[in-house]
């Protein structure tokens, strides 16, 4: 019997180092907010996984006593992400889905969709904030929405696994920015985006067949590269 609840005690050691390391917050976000705008389109019948992150606000507005008061932000906590379509779920990093304004936080959604689940999802992100005005503390229920995910019927007209075409990106990571692009399939278009899905600058040039990118002005971080060829798309996570 001991030995039975050492395992299970193991195990869920195991389970809960997993879903702590969940996802990997970019401590380059100053700006407070929840990044980027929108998540990612999901494809019927191919594993989805987005990472949204956050960093909290310091202070806010809240109303105490009749009145309209600045109160310091403690921490804000996920409670649910709403409108999820079934078989998907959300963890967080930290793991108990607090986060405060001294460091960034991320939540990953995952699932797996199906062909039966095509559509557009409206996504609501359910928060309380404790916010302190002196010994105080006053919880403030909040609810950020606006967000939409889309799930496509056949993603296999739309997208490819870059080694089906021989597509290889290295160094990966590289340490000083700079990455070689080697491609069967003929490129027509790249593209690359930072954690909070905007477009970043970059020096592309190419030699016998091969493609050169320069990240190099960029701050270090993570990357999404889009490889566009024979009318499909691929994005390969490049990091600096």
């Amino acid at each position: 019997m001991k030995r039975v609840l050492l395992s299970a005690i193991s195990a869920m050691f195991i389970i809960s180092s997993a879903f702590s390391q969940s996802c990997n917050p970019d401590i380059t976000i100053t700006e407070p907010g929840v990044y980027p705008e929108q998540p990612d389109k999901a494809y019927a019948d191919q594993f989805y996984e987005f990472v949204f992150q956050i960093l909290a606000i310091r202070d806010t507005t809240v109303e105490f006593g009749g009145q309209q008061v600045t109160a310091n932000i403690d921490s804000v906590k996920v409670n649910d992400v709403i409108g999820l379509p079934s078989g998907f779920n959300y963890a967080c990093e930290p793991s108990r889905c607090t986060f405060d304004h001294t460091a960034v936080g991320c939540i990953k959604l995952f699932g797996n969709p199906t062909q039966a689940q095509a559509g557009v999802y409206s996504i609501k992100i359910a928060t309380t904030a404790y916010a302190s005005l002196g010994l105080l503390q006053v919880p403030t229920p909040d609810t950020a929405d606006g967000y939409e995910l889309i799930i496509e019927g056949d993603g296999s007209a739309s997208i490819f696994k870059a080694e089906n075409f021989e597509i290889s990106v290295y160094p990966n990571p590289s340490s000083l920015g700079f990455y070689t692009l080697n491609s069967r399939a003929k490129v027509t278009n790249l593209s690359i985006k930072n954690l909070q899905g905007k477009n970043v600058s970059y020096i592309q040039t190419g030699e016998n067949g091969l493609t050169y990118l320069d990240l190099s002005t960029n701050p270090r971080g993570v990357y999404f590269l889009s490889i566009y060829a024979e009318n499909r798309v691929s994005t390969i996570k490049i990091i600096y």
